[in-house]
């Protein structure tokens, strides 16, 4: 995600903490496979469910090419995936779709709202919710990547038949941002992160209503997937509802 956030996180594993820069974990359910894999402090979630095969949110441009041998070297192959679903147009999540698109003519799944941000290839107004983030926010905010045009543009809830999952709409973090619901997972990209250092979940280190942020994870957790037992963020995670809960039900 950001070059200051590497420094950060290097300290830490200097003392011999993990859990920041590049890693790949793997959460499996019956015939249910969620492959997260964290390039530059970005997740891309690949979602294999009885074969099928949809990648989740494609980290920055310059990313792309190692998310696509990472996921070849795990046992799958990009060219087959059925789709790739944005969580939302910001360059860390959006970034590395026209490569897929390009190189494999996989179809990009996104939220009509943000049909603007991705034609232009930058972030919208980012809004810091901490000393950290605001630290950081020129980097962030002058991010870069081509313009991006997807297949399926979604301004409602839309089955997403390969995998049994739906997609639905839940502005906030973006006018145009998407969750995920596969069984009793969600993929809900920057809606909140987890935690740098353990299984927590946290506000997002950008977010300009924060009220409207928690009305949204509340609406999440309540009536959207009242049964969803693991979420999957953009950003470190993945976290259980009862942390979920804890944050921002309390």
């Amino acid at each position: 995600m950001l070059q200051t956030l590497r420094a950060f996180c290097l300290v830490f594993t200097a003392l011999g903490i993990l859990g920041c820069g590049t890693s790949y974990d793997v959460v499996k359910r019956g015939s249910l496979e969620v492959h997260s894999f964290r390039l530059d402090f970005s997740n891309a979630h690949l979602i294999v469910a009885d074969g099928k095969l949809v990648l989740f949110d494609t980290v920055l441009p310059a990313e792309a090419p190692a998310l696509d041998a990472w996921i070849r070297e795990v046992g799958f192959d990009p060219a087959e995936l059925q789709a790739i679903v944005l969580s939302h147009g910001h360059a860390d999540h959006a970034g590395g779709a026209l490569y897929f698109q390009q190189r494999y003519g996989i179809s990009i799944i996104a939220g009509a709202a943000d049909s603007a941000m991705l034609a232009a290839g930058k972030n919208d107004k980012l809004c810091p919710t901490g000393a950290f983030a605001s630290w950081t926010l020129e980097q962030n905010q002058n991010a870069r990547y081509d313009p991006t045009v997807a297949d399926v543009w979604i301004d409602e809830p839309t089955p997403l038949e390969a995998i049994g999952g739906m997609i639905v709409p839940l502005p906030g973090h973006t006018p145009g941002s998407l969750v995920l619901l596969v069984g009793d997972y969600v993929f809900v990209g920057d809606l909140f992160r987890g935690g740098i250092l353990g299984p927590s979940a946290e506000v997002h280190f950008y977010m300009c209503d924060l009220e409207d942020n928690q009305q949204d994870i509340t609406f999440l957790l309540d009536e959207l997937a009242p049964k969803a037992r693991v979420f999957f963020c953009g950003h470190f995670g993945p976290v259980g509802r009862a942390a979920v809960a804890k944050l921002f039900q309390e």
